[in-house]
């Protein structure tokens, strides 16, 4: 045990030994604070010894434990790391209204009231079961450092999606009327080539507005090179891929390089990046004069992409990879496949604007 000796000028001294058998000589102004250290050096000592008697697991703090997660994801993407620590803040938050200090004070109820709160909000089955992930990892590093025996999230299952009525996928593509009626509305050359590069490509939003006639447009393979640039992140390892060119795009390519050719292929009236509230916009207004009822969105090109290309005599897995989904056990099968096998499959989309 510590010691605690008053000395000549008012003041507690203490003297104790810690852990590592390191001794500490301290000054306090109140008793009340030389013994507070003592006992905290002490319970920390008492602790030990059941750890190693094998009677309870190492603790950790509630900070500290997240803290050490977030380390361990060092590799993620800048836009999964906001992701990860959005979940990690909510997690934070709920923890510090249920007075949890310990990570090993975090119960299966404790658990069930998390869960509760997520399902509760109204967010999404994908969104939902995200977080769900993240928590669940972040104790299961905690049992992997030797320091829980088992997850109170263990018992929780992900939600399953729910299943889409006909209606509902319908409403997240456009036809061929509806694209055919798109195209026939009269509007500015730049803003048809736009839309006709995210029909025809599967590009997302993000990497039409990154690509650059440098790195990304090669003319003489008639690919469409999908990469990280300066400034530029893909949104994850896997979204970097090559895509064929069909004659409408390689025409169109060819025809827009004569006065275009350096920097972004889409750009905005000063030269830089084009704006997506800017093309949103111009999107809902062109969708609105050719007369469809769907909310018009530019991902939902990505979408009517993804539908239209089974159409064609393009494989699932082929799809997988034009889209930039494929798993990473797919990665290696498909740099050995020449992309520009793909583009007479892919021309036939050509005929939903013609």
């Amino acid at each position: 045990m510590g010691a605690i000796r008053q000395l000549k000028n008012g003041k507690f001294q203490i003297t104790v030994y810690d852990l590592t058998g390191r001794r500490h000589r301290m000054r306090f102004e109140k008793h009340k604070y030389a013994k507070a250290y003592i006992d905290k050096i002490e319970k920390e000592k008492s602790e030990q010894k059941l750890v190693d008697a094998g009677l309870i697991k190492k603790t950790s703090s509630v900070e500290d434990s997240i803290t050490e997660f977030i380390l361990t994801k060092v590799d993620l993407r800048e836009k999964s790391k906001k992701k990860y620590n959005r979940v990690l803040e909510q997690f934070r938050i709920f923890c510090s209204d249920e007075v949890i200090i310990n990570m090993n004070d975090f119960t299966r109820d404790h658990a069930d009231k998390f869960w509760s709160a997520i399902t509760d909000s109204g967010a999404t089955a994908k969104t939902s079961n995200f977080y769900l992930m993240v928590v669940k990892a972040l104790f299961e590093n905690e049992i992997v450092r030797d320091r829980l025996i088992k997850s109170p999230f263990s018992h929780i299952k992900y939600l399953k999606a729910k299943v889409k009525s006909l209606v509902e996928q319908q409403e997240e593509y456009y036809d061929t009327n509806e694209i055919k009626s798109f195209f026939k509305v009269k509007m500015n050359e730049k803003d048809r080539q736009v839309f006709q590069m995210l029909l025809l490509t599967g590009l997302r939003i993000s990497e039409l507005q990154s690509l650059r006639w440098e790195q990304g447009i090669d003319l003489v393979n008639k690919i469409i090179k999908v990469r990280n640039y300066d400034g530029y992140e893909t949104k994850t390892t896997t979204s970097e891929r090559d895509i064929p060119m069909t004659d409408l795009i390689y025409k169109m390519l060819l025809g827009m390089k004569k006065n275009n050719a350096k920097g972004y292929v889409f750009k905005s009236v000063n030269g830089g990046m084009v704006s997506e509230r800017t093309l949103l916009s111009k999107c809902k207004n062109i969708a609105e004069q050719a007369g469809i009822k769907k909310n018009a969105t530019l991902h939902k090109w990505r979408h009517t992409f993804s539908s239209h290309v089974l159409n064609t005599e393009i494989q699932y897995e082929e799809k997988q990879y034009l889209l930039g989904h494929k798993p990473e056990s797919m990665t290696d099968r498909y740099t050995k496949i020449d992309p520009k096998s793909l583009q007479k499959k892919l021309t036939k989309l050509d005929e939903l604007i013609k």
